[in-house]
């Protein structure tokens, strides 16, 4: 499986693979964290692909800005890639030193001063701004006030047989009227 390749201006390097978890950006939830052995980091011909699930990441040394070693907790060690546009991926592995100095020896940009991935995931926030559109968020929180009022009528026999229809629909929106409350208290 090791075969040489070579970068446009660098030296040859062999493909690898290993296999972690991942902590990466996602459009619905904001963060998605996969759990090893659910991610793998390969450096290629065309670059570097972080996969997580089904989730895939393509970099090459001109998207990133930085490649450091990650710390979660004593035992949760990795890498972290902080990409140009100010997105941070996190791949969780045993074998960071190695990936480290094959990521170097491929040209990416490396600092060996170890970061929290937490004050990292946050500095990203910050600089990026939550990720999803508003719209896609909007839409998400009208499928679940659909789901939530189609499940008031279908269990009302079953659950309150004696109460009105009206206290029955009204549930669904004294939960939203609850949900925007706690997502206009300060930050």
């Amino acid at each position: 499986m090791e075969q040489s390749m070579t970068w446009r201006s660098g030296p040859d390097v062999p493909s690898m693979t290993w296999r972690g978890g991942a902590d990466v950006p996602s459009m619905t939830l904001g963060r998605m964290n996969a759990t090893s052995p659910f991610a793998s980091l390969r450096l290629s011909h065309s670059g570097l692909v972080l996969t997580v699930v089904r989730k895939r990441f393509f970099l090459t040394p001109a998207d990133v800005a930085a490649v450091y070693p990650c710390v979660r907790s004593p035992l949760a060690k990795g890498i972290g890639i902080e990409a140009r546009d100010g997105q941070v991926l996190i791949f969780w592995t045993a074998e960071g030193h190695a990936v480290l100095s094959a990521l170097q020896v491929a040209g990416f940009p490396i600092s060996f001063q170890p970061r929290k991935a937490a004050e990292e995931i946050r500095a990203a926030r910050r600089r990026v701004g939550p990720i999803g559109s508003a719209r896609r968020r909007f839409a998400l929180r009208g499928v679940f006030f659909l789901a939530g009022l189609l499940y008031c009528v279908l269990m009302k026999p079953v659950l309150a047989p004696d109460t009105s229809w009206a206290t029955v629909l009204l549930l669904p929106l004294a939960g939203i009227a609850f949900y925007a409350l706690l997502s206009l208290r300060p930050k």
